[in-house]
């Protein structure tokens, strides 16, 4: 059984490697899925596998986030599976 979280979080995420350090710990976890920044102050995460894999790589991500990063809103909702192969960072959304 697989599971689909998309996460928004706001805060300051941008500038300070939030994405990279999201790709490299969704290696790390082999969940599959995208992150991206959305405006100027937010960012959001797809991630697709396991569902206990999948709210580790969540707890990892908000437990240790890239030096300079500040949350300040974590929004999580369920979605659909899409069975995506790896784990990439796309284009931003303005």
């Amino acid at each position: 059984m697989r599971e689909r979280r998309n996460l928004k979080i706001r805060g300051i995420v941008q500038g300070v490697f939030f994405r990279e350090t999201v790709r490299r710990t969704a290696s790390r976890y082999d969940v599959t899925g995208f992150v991206r920044n959305v405006g100027f102050d937010a960012l959001e995460i797809e991630a697709e596998g396991e569902p206990k894999v999948v709210n580790s790589f969540i707890a990892e991500i908000l437990a240790h986030p890239p030096r300079g990063a500040r949350i300040e809103d974590v929004r999580s909702t369920a979605v659909s599976p899409r069975g995506d192969e790896g784990f990439s960072v796309t284009p931003s959304i303005r």
